[in-house]
């Protein structure tokens, strides 16, 4: 019996709303949070609230359900002139909205 497989296979594992995935989390999505909210001035923890240094407090947000949509992306698709738009002044890269919005989709696991 001979057993082969492809070189470019990639085995990405399933991880359903009870199980934590520290590993997408932190390479993907914290990254994007870090660089984009949880900065000087906005949601680092020393000035602006809640600190999205702190998955609870990040998740907290996600949470917040107005209309069916999270706070979060609500928050993140508003026009740059609304004084509710997040980040503030800017807009994140359509790549990073659209993996946060994934990730939240997918039940923002991270622990």
């Amino acid at each position: 019996m001979v057993i082969s497989g492809c070189v470019k296979d990639k085995y990405e594992p399933t991880v359903t709303n009870n199980q934590c995935d520290t590993t997408y989390y932190a390479r993907e999505i914290k990254p994007i949070i870090v660089a984009n909210c949880a900065i000087s001035g906005c949601h680092d923890g020393h000035q602006a609230t809640p600190n999205f240094n702190s998955f609870i407090e990040l998740k907290a947000v996600i949470e917040e359900e107005d209309n069916g949509e999270s706070e979060l992306m609500y928050r993140l698709e508003l026009p740059l002139n609304d004084p509710l738009h997040m980040p503030v002044d800017a807009r994140l890269q359509h790549d990073d909205k659209d993996k946060i919005e994934e990730w939240i989709d997918n039940g923002y696991v991270g622990c």
